[in-house]
């Protein structure tokens, strides 16, 4: 990642701490215009769940307390969270979250997230990556340090889509009402039946399949 990136995160992180949801808006849109033009990218296994999630238009959201960061450890334990990046044909994605590029990636528009995000209640932001530790010292700030990682997983790019339900006992939530532009089929993807039910979908849905 280079340093106007990282600078830039950590821009929108701080305008989010002060409540400055007008700067940060404005500043991730500059980080978006600079970097995706509004794309955002899953990759994932090329799996019977996935094609589930596929074809209900559902998202998986698991509960933050698995992420390593710090902070109030019942806001993270109440706290749903999905993650997208901004790099297409990213090695490392493919190999860390789409099964050795067995798998898939799915392409995003961020009308249809920030779409779905409102429906929902979602917060969307990218993750800051620095080494200094927050301090935390109230409620935001401690759900704050949700969206801050390490510089070592800065090749990650990554955005997460999360909300915070103190009412809910779920292990994860599942949430309906999106569904990606295109699909992009792994390179060593094998599976030739998971293929086929995935090409079903895409026609059904009118998702780009490609590959």
């Amino acid at each position: 990642m280079k340093e106007w990136e990282y600078e830039l995160r950590s821009d929108i992180f701080s305008a989010f701490l002060a409540n400055n949801k007008n700067m940060a808006s404005a500043l991730m849109w500059d980080l978006i215009g600079k970097k995706s033009g509004g794309l955002f990218y899953r990759y994932r296994p090329l799996d019977l769940a996935e094609l589930t999630s596929l074809r209900y238009d559902q998202l998986y959201f698991c509960r933050a307390i698995r992420f390593d960061n710090h902070g109030d450890g019942m806001i993270r334990f109440k706290s749903y969270v999905t993650c997208f990046t901004d790099r297409k044909n990213s090695l490392t994605m493919w190999n860390d979250y789409a099964d050795t590029a067995k798998g898939i990636c799915m392409e995003y528009s961020y009308d249809d997230i920030s779409t779905f995000a409102q429906d929902n209640n979602l917060f969307f932001a990218p993750v800051r990556y620095t080494d200094k530790e927050l301090e935390i010292t109230d409620k935001v700030s401690s759900v704050m340090s949700m969206m801050s990682k390490p510089k070592v997983d800065s090749d990650e790019y990554e955005w997460r889509l999360w909300k915070i339900d103190f009412h809910s006992t779920d292990i994860g939530k599942i949430m309906a009402g999106i569904r990606p532009r295109k699909i992009y089929i792994g390179r060593n993807a094998d599976d030739d039946e998971l293929i086929r039910e995935l090409r079903e979908i895409g026609e059904e849905k009118e998702i780009e399949i490609i590959g």
